[in-house]
C-alpha cells in the first residue's frame, strides 16, 4: 500500500541538455526556443492581465487570485511575476494557486530554470521556497506583495478543497474566488484525467462572473466540459504552428448550482457550519495578547496594510508561555496522514520557510534563530518499534529528515547518544522574546503595554475593548483574541474547552556538563544548546495545575529526565546537584482536547447550538443555515508546547479570514482548526443541552 507522505514525482528526462520531457506523458514541459513567449501570449495576454492590473485601484488594496491547472517547471508562474512587478499597485497582492500532480525535484526543478535567466531573480526566490514533495497544500511567500500556493496532488480533489464549503447554497456566493485560470498541463490526448469534468465543475465553483481563462488546447472534450461548467468559451488563434487556442469568462452559475444541488441531494455529507460571516475588509483590528500567536497575527495583518493595535497586559512582550529564552521549531512525525499530523507538518515546514525569511531579511540574527537542526531520540524499545514503522513513509525525505542510528546521532548532536531516532535538518531554536520584539517594530503595529483587557462590547461597525475600571482600551473593526487559556475571561469564550498545562524548565550553568549540544536534542523532554552559560532543558507537563511558582521537585524530574536519555552529559552525579544551583521559568500552555490550536471566528453559541442541533438526530443530516459567528471576533489560542511552529502559518489563516483572501489551508484543516468544531461535535455526541 503507498504511502500516503509519498508522491510520485517527475521523472524526467534531457533533450538537448536543457529541455525537460516528461516520462510519465512522453511530453515536453515547454519549447526551448519559444516557451516563455507562448507563456506570454496565450495565459498573459489573453487573460488581459496588463490591462486589468494597470486598472487596480491602488488606494484599495486587495488580492489577485490567479489559479493554474499543472504547475510543472514554474515558467507561467516566474513569467506572471514579472509582470505584477512591472505593473500591479504595491498596495496589492499576487495570490497564485497551482497544483501539480508529479512535482519536479529541486534539482530537476534548478536545471530546467537555468534555460530563462530573464527570469533568475524570481527563479532564485522560488527554488529557495520550495517546499519538500510532501502531499497537500504549499504556501510559499515569494516576496511581501506575492504568494505561491502550491498544492502537490490530484487536480480535482485538490481544488475542491479550496472551495470554502461543499455546500450548494452557499458553494459560489463565499470563500475567496479566482480572477483568472491558466489551463496548462499536458494535451488532453496525453493526460485526459486533467481535463475532466469533475474538473472543470470544480473550477466553476472557485470562480466569479467575469473570472477569465485561457488555455493553449481547442480540443473538443476541453471546449464542452467550460461550456457546460457555466464558461462562455471562445476559440482564438493559438499561438505559433498551433492554429487555435481557448479562451472563456465565467458568466452565469445557475445550471452549475442546479448541478450541486442534485449532487448533494444525493450525497448530503456536509453542513456549512464553518462559514465565518461575511464581512468587509477591515482597516484596523486589535489584538489580545502580546505572544507569539498574537505577534504573528498583528505581522500578518500589517504586512497587508491594515492597521493594528496589540493589548498586552504585562510591560513587555512575550511574558507569558512565549517567555522561555529558546524554544524549539518541531513537529512529531506520524505513520497516518490524520488531520493532527496533516497540520503539524503544514505548519512545521511553513514556519522554518518564514523564520528562514525573517533571518533573511535581517529581522532575526544569529543569536535569535540557530537552525542547527533537532535530534529525535527514541528510547524505549516502544518508541524504536515505532520509528521502524516511520522509515518506509519517509525514507524518500532525505533532505528534511533522516533516521539516526546512536553513533549517527552522536555525530550530529556532539553529545553521546546511546539511541537511535530521527532527526530534522532545517529545524533548531529560536528566542520568542526577540521574535515578538523584532515582529512588532513593523510601522502599521501599536503595542499597548500594561493594559488589561477584560470585556469585549460588539459596536454597530466593529468592536470595543474595555480595560479593568471599564475604560475603553481601543475600538476597532475587528479583534482577534490571543492570550491563551484566559480567553476564557471574555463572555463570548466561556464556552470553550481549553486546558491549561503547567511546564516548568530549568536551566543549569556550563560546569555541570562535559558535552555541549550542537543540535537541539528531543527524548521525553528536550535541551538546546548553549546560550550565555548555560544549559536550558525540560520540560514538565502537569495537567490542571496553574501555579507558576517554581518547585524544586520539578527541577529533580527534569534532571533525571535528561540523564535517563544522556547520562554521558553531566559532569558528575546530577542528584548530588545543589538546588541553589537551579534556575529557570514556570508558566501554562494553553491547549484542546485534540490538540490541535482554535484558530477562526468565534461563534454565538446559543443560536448555533439552536440552528444545528438538528445533527443530533442525523449527524448528515441536510441543513441550510451557515454557522453563527460574531462578525469580527477571532480567535488564535490553543497552540500548546508546539506554538512556534503552528502560529506563523495560523496567523496567515486569520489574515486571509479576515480580508477575503483564498486560504493558505484546505478547508478540510480549516474546520479542523475552527473553534466551533467542538460544539459540532458535542451536539452530535448528545453532550449537549438545547437550552444552555
Amino acid at each position: 500500500m503507498p504511502s500516503p507522505f509519498q508522491l510520485d514525482v517527475a521523472e524526467i528526462s534531457w533533450q538537448d541538455e536543457q529541455l525537460p520531457t516528461s516520462s510519465h506523458y512522453d511530453d515536453i514541459y515547454f519549447s526551448k526556443q519559444e516557451g516563455l513567449a507562448e507563456t506570454h501570449y496565450v495565459f498573459l495576454q489573453h487573460n488581459q492581465l496588463a490591462q486589468r492590473w494597470q486598472q487596480l485601484d491602488p488606494d484599495q488594496p486587495g488580492v489577485f487570485t490567479i489559479a493554474e491547472t499543472g504547475f510543472g517547471t514554474g515558467l507561467n508562474f516566474l513569467a506572471t511575476c514579472q509582470l505584477w512587478q512591472q505593473l500591479a499597485p504595491s498596495s496589492w497582492r499576487l495570490h497564485f494557486i497551482s497544483v501539480e500532480k508529479h512535482p519536479l525535484t529541486k534539482p530537476d526543478l534548478q536545471r530546467a530554470l537555468s534555460a530563462w535567466p530573464d527570469l533568475a531573480a524570481h527563479s532564485q526566490l522560488l527554488l529557495d521556497q520550495y517546499p519538500p514533495l510532501l502531499p497537500g497544500q504549499h504556501l510559499l511567500q515569494i516576496e511581501t506583495a506575492i504568494s505561491l500556493h502550491l498544492l502537490l496532488g490530484e487536480a480535482c480533489s485538490s481544488f475542491e478543497q479550496c472551495l470554502a464549503t461543499a455546500h450548494p447554497d452557499f458553494v459560489h456566493n463565499h470563500g475567496a474566488k479566482v480572477d483568472a485560470w491558466f489551463l496548462d498541463g499536458f494535451a488532453p490526448a496525453k493526460n485526459p484525467s486533467m481535463w475532466s469534468q469533475p474538473l472543470f465543475q470544480t473550477l466553476a465553483k472557485l470562480s466569479r462572473p467575469g473570472t477569465t481563462l485561457a488555455t493553449f488546447t481547442a480540443a473538443g472534450i476541453v471546449r464542452r466540459g467550460l461550456q457546460e461548467a457555466g464558461f462562455t468559451v471562445t476559440k482564438t488563434k493559438g499561438f505559433g504552428h498551433k492554429r487555435e487556442m481557448l479562451t472563456a469568462v465565467f458568466n452565469d452559475s445557475s445550471e452549475q448550482v442546479t448541478q450541486d444541488h442534485n449532487h448533494y441531494k444525493a450525497n448530503k455529507k456536509t453542513s456549512p457550519w464553518a462559514l465565518p460571516p461575511l464581512i468587509r475588509r477591515p482597516q484596523h483590528v486589535a489584538i489580545i495578547g502580546g505572544g507569539v500567536a498574537g505577534c504573528s497575527s498583528a505581522y500578518a495583518l500589517a504586512k497587508r496594510g491594515i492597521e493594528v493595535t496589540l493589548i498586552e497586559r504585562h510591560g513587555e512582550l512575550a511574558q507569558e508561555a512565549s517567555g522561555n529564552a529558546q524554544a524549539m521549531l518541531y513537529t512529531k512525525l506520524s505513520t497516518e496522514m490524520g488531520t493532527l499530523s496533516q497540520f503539524g507538518l503544514s505548519s512545521y515546514h511553513y514556519a522554518l520557510r518564514y523564520y528562514r525569511q525573517l533571518k533573511q531579511q535581517g529581522l532575526l540574527s544569529e543569536q535569535d534563530l540557530d537552525l542547527c537542526g533537532l535530534l529525535q531520540l527514541c528510547c524505549s524499545d516502544k518508541q524504536q518499534q515505532w520509528l521502524a514503522q516511520l522509515t518506509p513513509h519517509f525514507s524518500g525525505h532525505s533532505d528534511w529528515v533522516e533516521q539516526v542510528n546512536a553513533q549517527q546521532a552522536s555525530e550530529l548532536s556532539h553529545v553521546d547518544c546511546a539511541y537511535p531516532g530521527y532527526f530534522l535538518k532545517g529545524s533548531g531554536w529560536i528566542s520568542p522574546t526577540r521574535l515578538c520584539q523584532q515582529l512588532c517594530q513593523h510601522p502599521n503595529i501599536t503595542v499597548l503595554t500594561q493594559q488589561q483587557a477584560i470585556s469585549l462590547q460588539q459596536q454597530a461597525h466593529g468592536w470595543q475593548i474595555l480595560g479593568q475600571q471599564q475604560q475603553s482600551l481601543v475600538s476597532a473593526d475587528a479583534v482577534i483574541i490571543a492570550n491563551s487559556v484566559d480567553a476564557q475571561q471574555f463572555e463570548q469564550c466561556q464556552q470553550l474547552p481549553l486546558k491549561a498545562i503547567r511546564g516548568q524548565i530549568t536551566e543549569l550553568g556550563l560546569q555541570h556538563f562535559k558535552q555541549l549540544p550542537r543540535t537541539v536534542i528531543c527524548h521525553e523532554g528536550y535541551i538546546t544548546p548553549a546560550i550565555a552559560n548555560g544549559l536550558h532543558f525540560g520540560a514538565t507537563f502537569a495537567m490542571a495545575d496553574t501555579d507558576k511558582s517554581l518547585r524544586t521537585a520539578d527541577h529533580h524530574s527534569n534532571v533525571n529526565s535528561l540523564y535517563h536519555a544522556l547520562p554521558k552529559l553531566f559532569a558528575g552525579d546530577p542528584q548530588q546537584l545543589n538546588p541553589q544551583e537551579f534556575n529557570g521559568r514556570a508558566n501554562l500552555r494553553c491547549t484542546s482536547p485534540d490538540y490541535l490550536p482554535l484558530v477562526g471566528p468565534v461563534a454565538i453559541t446559543a443560536d448555533f447550538i439552536r440552528d444545528y442541533w438538528p445533527l443530533s438526530k442525523d449527524a448528515n443530516r441536510s441543513i441550510k443555515q451557515a454557522g453563527s459567528y460574531y462578525p469580527g471576533l477571532y480567535l488564535n489560542i490553543g497552540h500548546g508546547s508546539k506554538g512556534l511552529t503552528s502560529s506563523p502559518l495560523c496567523a496567515e489563516l486569520l489574515a486571509a479570514q479576515l480580508c477575503n483572501e483564498p486560504l493558505p489551508l484546505p478547508r478540510n484543516l480549516v474546520e479542523a482548526l475552527n473553534p466551533s468544531r467542538f460544539i459540532v461535535r458535542d451536539i452530535i455526541r448528545g453532550k449537549i443541552n438545547p437550552a444552555c
